[in-house]
């Protein structure tokens, strides 16, 4: 058991206290040199962008560190800016043969990425889907003369040929068809949220349609292939349109 400064950090190596604490003071000093030889040298890149901090930071706090899974340690560090204002980053680290390096990071909460293009199409031909997730509805267009799911839209039917195609509303659930989990910032909108999951849902009330979806609390989860979700809609911070996320449905 280490105690540091009236913190009690059971099952965690003295001198990785000693390191993490190190590393919040560099951080919050601006010496980027010195924080970049805390990274894992093979992901040096990806650790840059996969966290987010605000300018003129004052302070640094190690908040919890604790054993994790894989053998790795998690560092929780509250970071004070100029302003007041407060960021928690959680970093974990692995013991490597040159010594302790951060493995992985992110801001905490765990916060889904937004993307820009989030909302109808140029053509506003999916508006329906958009305006059923602000009313709390999953609608998938169908066909209203042979009954065919579409996904996506499509002004005609490629069953029946059909030109007559309402959104119906379905039940928000349905199971894991496939997943990945994204550990690269492809998009500047991910900073601060790696890593994520995006599932590939299909919907069996809706002819296996498939919809993609951010996946909830997927911090170190491991979904399975046919294993159910149910959509969750979140409403955007500006009063934007909502997105779709996935959140499993494992039983307790």
């Amino acid at each position: 058991m280490t105690t540091v400064e009236g913190s009690v950090f059971p099952g965690v190596p003295a001198d990785l206290v000693e390191v993490a604490e190190r590393h919040g003071r560099i951080v919050a000093a601006g010496d980027n040199k010195a924080v970049l030889a805390d990274f894992r040298p093979d992901r040096i890149a990806q650790l840059i962008a996969s966290a987010s901090l605000p300018p003129d930071l004052v302070k640094s706090e190690l908040l919890d560190l604790r054993p994790d899974e894989g053998g790795l340690f998690a560092a929780h560090i509250r970071y004070t800016a100029a302003d007041g204002s407060e960021t928690v980053l959680r970093s974990r680290w692995i013991r490597l043969p040159e010594g302790w390096r951060v493995t992985q990071v992110r801001n905490l909460p765990a916060t889904p990425p937004r993307m820009d293009s989030t909302g109808p199409a140029e053509d506003g031909n999916d508006t329906p889907h958009w305006e059923g997730l602000r009313e709390g509805e999953l609608r998938v267009p169908r066909c209203d003369d042979c009954a065919n799911w579409i996904w996506p839209w499509r002004p005609i039917c490629p069953r029946c040929h059909g030109f007559t195609v309402s959104w119906t509303a379905v039940e928000p659930t349905g199971t894991v068809f496939s997943w990945t989990r994204t550990w690269q910032p492809f998009a500047p909108e991910f900073s601060g949220h790696l890593p994520f999951v995006t599932v590939l849902a299909e919907l069996p009330q809706a002819g296996g349609k498939r919809l993609l979806g951010v996946l909830l609390d997927a911090d170190g989860v491991e979904p399975r292939i046919g294993e159910p979700v149910r959509a969750e809609f979140e409403a955007a911070p500006d009063g934007g349109w909502p997105v779709l996320r996935w959140r499993l449905s494992r039983e307790a």
